[in-house]
């Protein structure tokens, strides 16, 4: 209610869906299909009253529920900063208070890629593999697969690699130094358009935040098609301000195999890209505040 917004210095809107519109059993009253929705965006009384809510000139915090994408990309312009809590549980008011309070900052990532609009996916009765999810979708999402901000800034040093060539059999190991490097004391507004709630200045323990370092493969020479980029590991760190930590990964044969025509699952000679970052390597995901990864590349004789 916008009377309730002018005295406030800041909006908390927690908007979203509910299993009553996309659960898959119970009683879905508010699905017109028996849980399966018919359009991937904010429910169209929600989304009038956020606009509504902005006239009023306050900062929004936009906190979403749901169990799958939620296409808008009208709530960037909207809100000042989203929170995306799924479905949380029964202590989720707890964590997203601790988020929103400056006492955790924030540290998780998509487990699936969110399109602009139900028209970038392929049609349900395809079953083919091109254009769907993250690792063979070719258009621009909204927000990426593995894409998620901090209160801090993360910084990820060159990669090195135990090898440059490897045999069929072989493993190597990649290698980067990874950087907390936040303020000591974080700026509320945030860093590269970090989703940070207004007014908000995190004071976690010793401040000290949490990064997901992820490790992305791409066959650059396949014989056949082969994903963009695959999720191959990844690691969960924490580090205090100013504090750095070198992340080692190994790429073992089982990680370098494709599928084949005949199905079957092979070693071909050929380079191989890694990429080890914070989000899925897609363009998207720089312009939306994420760290520049580190590159390297091996080649598989």
């Amino acid at each position: 209610h916008n009377g309730l917004a002018e005295w406030a210095d800041a909006v908390v809107a927690v908007m979203g869906i509910t299993p009553l519109m996309e659960g898959e059993n119970g009683e879905c009253i508010g699905s017109s299909d028996g849980g399966e929705r018919d359009t991937m965006g904010l429910p169209a009384h929600q989304l009038a009253a956020l606009r509504e809510t902005k006239k009023v000139g306050k900062p929004i915090v936009l906190v979403l529920t749901g169990g799958s994408p939620i296409c808008e990309p009208e709530l960037e312009e909207l809100a000042d900063a989203i929170l995306y809590v799924w479905y949380p549980g029964q202590e989720g008011g707890a964590a997203v208070g601790d988020v929103l309070f400056g006492r955790q900052s924030p540290s998780g990532r998509l487990p699936v890629t969110v399109p602009r609009s139900i028209d970038q996916l392929p049609a349900y009765e395809d079953y083919a593999m091109k254009g769907r999810t993250y690792r063979y979708m070719t258009g621009e999402p909204l927000y990426p697969f593995g894409f998620g901000l901090s209160y801090t800034r993360f910084e990820y040093g060159p990669m090195e690699l135990s090898k440059r060539r490897v045999k069929p059999g072989q493993s190597l190991r990649a290698t980067v130094e990874v950087k907390n490097a936040g303020p000591r004391t974080a700026d509320p507004r945030g860093t590269s358009g970090a989703s940070v709630p207004v007014g908000v200045s995190p004071r976690s323990p010793g401040n000290a935040a949490e990064e997901v370092v992820q490790l992305y493969l791409t066959d650059d020479a396949a014989s056949t098609a082969t994903p963009r980029w695959a999720l191959k590991a990844f690691q969960r760190i924490r580090l205090k301000p100013g504090q750095s930590k070198k992340v080692r990964f190994t790429i073992t044969p089982e990680m370098m195999r494709l599928i084949n025509d005949n199905g079957e699952a092979v070693l071909e000679p050929g380079t191989f890209t890694v990429t080890i970052g914070g989000a899925c390597p897609h363009p998207r995901a720089q312009a939306l505040g994420a760290p520049a990864p580190a590159v390297g590349r091996f080649e598989l004789t």
